[in-house]
């Protein structure tokens, strides 16, 4: 419960939230789910703006533009002189660009680029600098656990003298968002920063939302700073987005914010229900789905999401299916890449416009609102026309500075003529428009939903990451979820339920299995 403060609902936690905005030194904050951490990050910096009485600044580091985004509009004009953007061009900027000459040699002052496409793989750290000495791109290793421009980054920060006293000097705070999800050199960075250079970081994460292993996420990083002796450590718990129903059964799943269970009256708010065959199981999300609600469908894969949604579809239950976008590929990814994606959302998303697109140039003061608006204009209108497609979308690269790579850029203009010409992405782009939905575990990060419906088969708990990625998806929902159950594996699936209320009672609450979900079947 909360409590009602003039006519405003006060979270359970104000006195963290409140002791967050005036602690001194590093901080560390675990927030759960639904829990406001934007809110609270964007607190913190516009205080510290306020109280800064030198020629210091921030940096606000994200691992999307999106995010990124979020961030400056809502700090407005308390963003100042900071740098608000994501961690590659953070050390591109920063770092790399401006000093690596300073340790490598005069042979690397000039433009370097970030391309972290396939093409440009590499294998050894020697490899890496000889391609950037060769064609001024920075690469990637082929084994993604391991981070080049990371790396790269730390060896010029030990390596350069003017360059530690840079970032030292400019910097009086640098604030991390989603650090569960970085990698172990971008850990070792931060680290450096902070224990080094004595830089204090705000760091704000989950780890209980890692759901990013398989590109070399690094939860245990996160984990590291929060036993740091360093940093003060919070918590924030209380949840604004789900019911208490909701909340009490991904809790439980989660040894780190178990004892917040709390005592509240059970209405089949969650239901598992045991089906033999597909056509049981949509006859009974076709009694149980609130049509007038938002609910999604979140699945493993791309696949799965397609049939299920074709299935209800078919049963007269208008399930939209969410396709990952071509253009969000990593194999795709470089410095350009941003423009590719700005643009199809320009193309397709429903609501985004030409100053969208503005807000997504690194330094949009430079460009004219005018220009850019009749470029994307070219683009729409031949954009069923393949050639003068391709030439017109060359043209806003070109505009924007990008236009010594052709090759690649070229390529990801084929992936936006796929992606414009292709009415199966329109609700990628456009999930706001679609109450129900069906798409993967991944695509609902960060996206809330009254009702959500999981398979219980895609869950094996016992293998590495499959909790973060489950407590991900039964977070996701405001008032109901619904898990489906695949007749062999109820017992499975009952088991991990029963151990987990087991586990919560050994913790002096009192709980049972019937309190938290209904088994139907």
């Amino acid at each position: 419960m909360s409590e009602s403060v003039g006519g405003f609902m006060s979270p359970l936690d104000k006195d963290i939230r409140n002791e967050i905005l005036t602690t001194e030194g590093s901080i560390v904050i675990s927030a759960s789910a639904g829990t406001g951490k934007t809110y609270t990050t964007i607190q913190r910096i516009i205080k510290d703006t306020d109280e800064n009485n030198n020629y210091q600044t921030f940096a606000a580091v994200t691992f999307t533009r999106k995010a990124a985004k979020e961030i400056l509009n809502r700090l407005g004009p308390n963003k100042g002189e900071g740098f608000v953007g994501t961690n590659d061009n953070f050390i591109w900027l920063e770092i790399i660009q401006p000093f690596m000459y300073d340790v490598y040699g005069l042979d690397f002052k000039k433009e370097i680029k970030p391309d972290f496409s396939n093409e440009n793989e590499i294998i050894t750290y020697d490899e890496g600098i000889e391609k950037i000495r060769s064609t001024q791109l920075i690469c990637k290793y082929r084994n993604n656990k391991n981070n080049f421009a990371f790396q790269l980054a730390i060896e010029i920060l030990k390596g350069s003298y003017s360059c530690r006293r840079y970032i030292k000097a400019k910097y009086y705070r640098i604030y991390i968002d989603e650090y569960q999800d970085c990698d172990v050199d971008m850990h070792n960075f931060f680290m450096y920063l902070c224990d080094e250079l004595k830089i204090l970081l705000f760091v704000v994460g989950d780890s209980k939302q890692s759901i990013y292993g398989f590109r070399g996420a690094y939860s245990e990083g996160f984990t590291e700073i929060i036993n740091k002796q360093s940093f003060e450590s919070f918590e924030l718990w209380h949840n604004f987005r789900s019911n208490r129903v909701i909340q009490n059964y991904s809790n439980i799943f989660m040894e780190s914010v178990r004892k917040h269970y709390q005592q509240t009256e059970f209405n089949d708010e969650i239901i598992a229900f045991k089906y033999g065959s597909d056509s049981e199981a949509i006859e009974y999300i076709s009694d149980w789905i609130n049509v007038g609600k938002k609910c999604a469908f979140l699945n493993f894969s791309n696949r799965n999401a397609e049939s299920w949604s074709e299935q209800l579809n078919d049963n007269g239950i208008p399930f939209v299916f969410i396709p990952s976008s071509p253009l969000d590929y990593t194999n795709l990814e470089s410095e350009h890449i941003w423009i590719a994606r700005a643009i199809a959302h320009y193309s397709v998303e429903h609501r985004y416009s030409e100053y969208d697109f503005m807000d997504e140039i690194p330094m949009p003061e430079t460009y004219k609102i005018t220009k850019i608006k009749k470029l994307l204009r070219g683009i729409e209108e031949s954009k069923s026309e393949q050639l003068k497609h391709e030439e017109n979308c060359i043209k806003l690269y070109k505009y924007l500075g990008y236009d010594e790579d052709l090759k690649k850029i070229k390529r990801e203009i084929s992936k936006i003529y796929e992606v414009t010409n292709d009415d199966k992405y329109i609700p990628t782009y456009n999930q706001d428009l679609y109450k129900l939905t069906s798409g993967t575990i991944h695509s609902s990060k960060g996206l809330e939903f009254e009702q959500v419906i999981i398979n219980a088969q895609d869950y094996d708990l016992t293998r590495e990451g499959i909790e973060f990625l489950h407590y991900v998806a039964i977070s996701r929902p405001e008032e109901r979820l619904l898990i489906i159950v695949q007749n062999g594996s109820m017992d499975r699936y009952k088991g991990y339920i029963h151990n987990k209320v087991l586990k919560t009672r050994e913790l002096g609450i009192s709980v049972d299995l019937n309190q938290v979900i209904k088994i139907v079947g």
